[in-house]
């Protein structure tokens, strides 16, 4: 059997995840109407590194979670890391929404509710 090449990485990071990522990012983007081209290209860029970072993690739990012995990890890995393109914009304004909510303080609790008569 031939040697495979080795699979062509940037930072440590492969290639494979990066694109998938960014198809998806980019997916994301041009569904939702509106915005400048920057917003486009910012959503792209952010699909890309959460998918980059995040497919291998991604694709190793999905494999467990669905419980299917017979599809490698490695076969889940483009879909995965699309789905984390598609999603990462996301994922990054909720997380900065968390941090902003808690860098200021739990938010004030409510006033009790008045007694019913």
């Amino acid at each position: 059997m031939a040697d495979l090449p080795p699979e062509p990485t940037i930072l440590g990071i492969k290639l494979a995840h990066l694109i998938a990522g960014a198809a998806g990012g980019l997916a994301r983007s041009l569904t939702n109407p509106g915005g400048s081209i920057m917003r486009h290209i910012t959503t792209a860029v952010v699909g890309t590194i959460v998918a980059g970072y995040g497919t291998p993690a991604a694709a190793a739990v999905t494999a467990r979670y669905l419980g299917v012995p017979d599809i490698p990890v490695a076969s889940m890995e483009g879909m995965v890391g699309f789905v984390l393109g598609l999603i990462g914009m996301s994922l990054c304004e909720a997380l900065m929404r968390w941090a902003r909510i808690w860098r200021d303080g739990p938010p004030p609790s409510l006033p009790p509710a008045p007694p019913r008569a």
